[in-house]
């Protein structure tokens, strides 16, 4: 039976903000329980009591991070805008999101080049739940006649989605090479976004 997990409870969302930043830092299999409840100021005895273990504590990281894009994606459907004020609504919360969990990508990433037994049952169906509503954008667009029809919906999407995410991934490199500009992570996703949609964009728009 899975242990249901409290999250209003100081003690786990204590552990839970200790711990991200460490997974994402140092990868699962690198930190150990007893570094977990010494980042937490906790007794080591308080991750099993609440969790379960290392692994489901890392697991419910994870789908914590997950549900924040996923409540950002239904927020975005539930109003009434067309399929390019999508992506770039998309795309500004996106950031926003990052800045204020900046490790979120590193433990993503680290999911993929390095999966663990969280990756069939979180991580792909989450990265899947993202691509099909970046898709869904982008063929609307298509259908409405904003973006080209020779355009690719599915190449579209991925493209999209590595412009929305290797930054973020890679952006203490990035912001050297933007060392000039004030609040990078905006600058950055600002102008890509609209770079992408002059790509795609029909000539009537």
């Amino acid at each position: 039976m899975k242990k249901e997990i409290i999250k209003d409870k100081p003690a786990v969302h204590k552990i839970m903000t200790a711990a991200a930043p460490l997974f994402a830092e140092k990868g699962f299999a690198a930190v150990s329980v007893k570094e977990l409840a010494e980042a937490a100021e906790v007794n080591i005895a308080l991750i099993s009591y609440y969790f379960g273990g290392k692994e489901k504590l890392y697991a419910a990281i994870l789908e914590e991070q997950f549900e924040l894009i996923n409540n950002i994606i239904v927020s975005i459907r539930n109003e009434v805008r067309c399929p390019i004020e999508k992506i770039r609504c998309f795309s500004q919360k996106f950031v926003k999101l990052h800045k204020k969990y900046p490790y979120s990508q590193r433990l993503i990433y680290g999911e993929i080049i390095n999966s663990t037994n969280c990756h069939e049952s979180i991580v792909k169906p989450a990265i899947l739940r993202n691509h099909d509503f970046l898709r869904e954008c982008v063929q609307e667009g298509i259908n409405n006649g904003q973006i080209r029809s020779d355009v690719k919906s599915d190449c579209a999407s991925i493209l999209l989605e590595s412009v929305l995410n290797f930054y973020f991934m890679t952006n203490y490199l990035a912001d050297e090479f933007l060392e000039t500009k004030k609040d990078k992570a905006e600058y950055y996703m600002t102008e890509a976004i609209e770079m992408f949609l002059r790509g795609v964009l029909s000539n009537s728009q």
